[in-house]
């Protein structure tokens, strides 16, 4: 029996996540969750409380892929440069099958609701920041950030002007090798103090 319910959360988690993250609808309904995952409405409200908590664990489970992604920063055999490229890519690709994440977060913080930007920010602060200084040079912690932006601009604008387009620019991200010259091309801009 508790197997059950724990396959009745998990359903509910990863319904919810698809219509946000995949389908980009923050509008989403109790409704619409509750038949996605197959259950009834009823047990959302059990596993859950409230939509507003079912959205802060969706949030948490569609950035748990970024902070894997984030921490493979740390990976000292490999280069700099590579890691950095490797984050760039796995990023994008991630967000351009989670485009829905952009969405929640930025309404979400600007509504100063987020349950996980801080942990996101932090993962600036502490993964990246130190390889864009070591890489640059730079040691002056406001240039840094601003390289730091840099790259993630660099990365969050194509997706969302690729979601809603299928193409950045003239540049399909979504391809392997496109992708891979982009974020290369966006790391080398930043190496200039």
């Amino acid at each position: 029996m508790i197997e059950n319910k724990t396959d009745a959360r998990s359903r509910i988690l990863e319904a919810a996540a698809e219509i946000i993250g995949k389908d980009r609808n923050l509008n989403l309904t109790v409704r619409e969750i509750a038949a996605r995952a197959d259950v009834n409405v009823a047990s959302i409200n059990y596993y859950f409380r409230s939509k507003d908590k079912l959205l802060d664990e969706v949030e948490l489970l569609l950035m748990e892929k970024i902070h894997t992604i984030y921490k493979n920063l740390n990976d000292a055999s490999i280069d700099i440069r590579e890691r950095l490229i490797n984050w760039g890519n796995n990023l994008i690709k991630h967000l351009i099958d989670y485009p829905g994440i952009i969405y929640l977060i930025g309404t979400r913080v600007l509504e100063r609701e987020s349950a996980s930007i801080n942990r996101y920010l932090n993962l600036m602060e502490t993964d990246l920041a130190p390889l864009v200084k070591e890489l640059t040079g730079i040691e002056d912690d406001g240039i840094a950030g601003f390289k730091v932006l840099h790259l993630i601009s660099g990365v969050v604008y194509p997706i969302l002007i690729f979601s809603g387009s299928d193409q950045s620019a003239g540049i399909d991200i979504s391809d392997d090798d496109t992708r891979k010259k982009y974020i290369a091309s966006l790391v080398r801009s930043i190496e200039n103090p």
